[in-house]
């Protein structure tokens, strides 16, 4: 990862540590050690006041130790208002990456995944502290097939409640199993099933971790969860390349290109006036003097392009206000975007620039949801960055050719950038 995209404060506290930033991680940044011995850790940020009641949470939190969860080595202080969550790596494929490759969970497989992830609560809970966060995004399956509860920042906040937490568990299970329906074309009593066991949790009051791990061993018997291989997120893409072109969508479709076009035509002053001002370049970015034509629905290459040159002019800019006309509100490119510009801390960046290479569109494989993915190659150059509080300049060196993958989603002002992968 290039130094510029990494807020000062992550950047010393991890080297501080010993470790080196090399990509974007959920909320936070994936760092390896400087030693060479190949140790990972997630420094992920939490936008929090430390305080009496917080540090507290904080070394209860160090203390936990359970099998499926990541162990959390260190909670630091970033700078005013942001705090680093500091633990294990956990390779893996969430439960919604999971889900878009293969069929829905069997009674077996979703035990696999609910008795542990409770366990994991019960452990937090056992501690005073509360997830806040459970979701087919934050549940994990390594490798080997066990599931970690990941994202812990929620537990730092505080102010969650415990049974809240062992809903969403119940809830998002249930979300990776067949539908309410699936006894019409099965042998199993509807009553015996473990859909049928976890909906009736949901109407229990007072509902604990311990509930939910009964029900399952009463129902099923736990059997590994199936990971997608390969062949089944080729079979993802050829069957979206099938929907792509089928003759009975294609009406619907030509209807839908049309409407984004009149969108875009809608909003096309605006977004003019955004890109005249904002004038950037791609990838790794560069600061260029004219704006190109604004982007269409139908060429999401070209949109790739010009919003990474919108995304530099921010950025440069620090105006954080301007983050809509790049990212997706709520997105994980707006949220990793907001933290730059505040571990910028008014730092004023000179002399950028960028060679852009390439830009093309990525084939769907069914693994990345709902996002149009376009692959950018571009090289940065030498810059400046100097500090608001009139201290040492910092000179960053110039970075050779890159690629990143801008995940696109279309909205009403147009494209927008959802969140930035490494291909």
């Amino acid at each position: 990862m290039d130094r510029f995209v990494v807020p000062t404060d992550v950047e010393t506290a991890l080297a501080g540590a010993g470790f080196h930033p090399v990509e974007v991680a959920g909320s936070g940044w994936l760092a390896v050690a400087l030693d060479g011995s190949d140790r990972r850790v997630e420094l992920h940020v939490v936008p929090a006041v430390a305080d009496a009641g917080l540090a507290d949470r904080a070394a209860r939190l160090c203390a936990v130790r359970h099998e499926h969860l990541p162990q959390v080595m260190d909670v630091v202080e970033l700078s005013s208002g942001r705090l680093g969550l500091v633990m294990e790596h956990v390779d893996g494929l969430s439960l919604a990456q999971i889900r878009a490759s293969r069929a829905p969970l069997a009674d077996g497989e979703a035990a696999t995944v609910a008795i542990p992830v409770a366990g994991a609560l019960a452990a937090l809970h056992d501690a005073g502290l509360a997830h806040g966060a459970v979701s087919e995004s934050t549940i994990l399956v390594r490798p080997d097939g066990r599931p970690v509860l990941t994202d812990l920042r929620g537990t730092l906040v505080g102010g969650v409640d415990d049974e809240a937490d062992v809903r969403r568990l119940v809830a998002t299970v249930l979300d990776q199993m067949p539908g309410a329906d699936v006894h019409l074309v099965s042998d199993q009593p509807d009553e015996a099933s473990l859909r049928m066991a976890l909906a009736r949790l949901l109407a229990v009051p007072a509902l604990d971790a311990g509930r939910v791990v009964d029900a399952c061993y009463a129902t099923t018997e736990p059997e590994p969860v199936r990971l997608p291989d390969a062949g089944a997120r080729a079979s993802s893409a050829l069957a979206a390349m099938a929907r792509a072109v089928d003759p009975a969508q294609g009406a619907t479709r030509r209807e839908d290109r049309a409407r984004r076009r009149r969108r875009t035509a809608r909003a096309s002053v605006g977004l003019v006036t955004a890109v005249v001002v904002l004038a950037v370049a791609v990838g790794v970015w560069r600061l260029l003097g004219d704006p190109e034509p604004v982007p269409v629905a139908d060429d999401p290459v070209r949109a790739a392009v010009e919003l990474t040159r919108a995304r530099a002019a921010v950025i440069g800019s620090g105006d954080v206000t301007l983050l809509g006309t790049v990212d997706v509100p709520g997105g994980p490119a707006a949220e990793a975007d907001a933290q730059l510009l505040a571990g910028l801390d008014g730092a004023r960046v000179d002399g950028l620039s960028v060679d852009v290479q390439d830009a093309e569109l990525v084939v769907e494989d069914g693994s990345r949801g709902g996002t149009t993915d376009v692959a950018v190659t571009s090289a940065m150059s030498a810059h400046s960055r100097v500090p608001a509080d009139g201290s040492a300049t910092v000179e960053v060196t110039a970075a050779g050719p890159r690629t990143v993958v801008l995940g696109l989603r279309w909205t009403d002002d147009g494209w927008r950038v959802w969140d930035v992968v490494d291909p």
